[in-house]
C-alpha cells in the first residue's frame, strides 16, 4: 500500500490539474457566465477537503481493511475528477 502522504499528494495534484483547467477556460472564453466553472472548482475543492479529512481521520486499529479503505477513497476521486471534466466539457460547448 501506498503512503498516505503519497495519497494526499495525489489527491492535491489532481485537483490543482482540474482547477488550472478551469481556469484555463475562463481566460478562453472571457464571455461565457463564469458561475458554472465556480461550481465546478467549489464542488472539487469540497471533495478534496472530505477525502483528506477521511485519510487523516483513518484508524488502523479499526475494525476495516485499510487496502479496501483506501481503495474507496480512490474511487470516490476518480468518480468527483470524471464528473468535473465532464462538466468541464459541456461548458466548453
Amino acid at each position: 500500500m501506498a503512503s498516505r502522504k503519497d495519497l494526499k499528494k495525489d489527491i492535491d495534484f489532481f485537483v490543482f490539474d482540474l482547477i488550472s483547467d478551469c481556469y484555463d477556460c475562463i481566460d478562453e472564453h472571457p464571455d461565457k457566465d463564469f458561475s458554472g466553472f465556480e461550481q465546478i472548482i467549489n464542488d472539487i475543492i469540497d471533495l478534496q477537503d472530505d477525502l483528506l479529512t477521511r485519510i487523516n481521520q483513518y484508524d488502523p486499529k479499526s475494525e476495516q481493511n485499510s487496502k479496501t479503505y483506501f481503495n474507496d477513497i480512490k474511487k470516490e476521486l476518480a468518480e468527483g475528477l470524471k464528473k468535473g471534466y465532464q462538466s468541464l466539457e459541456e461548458l466548453r460547448k
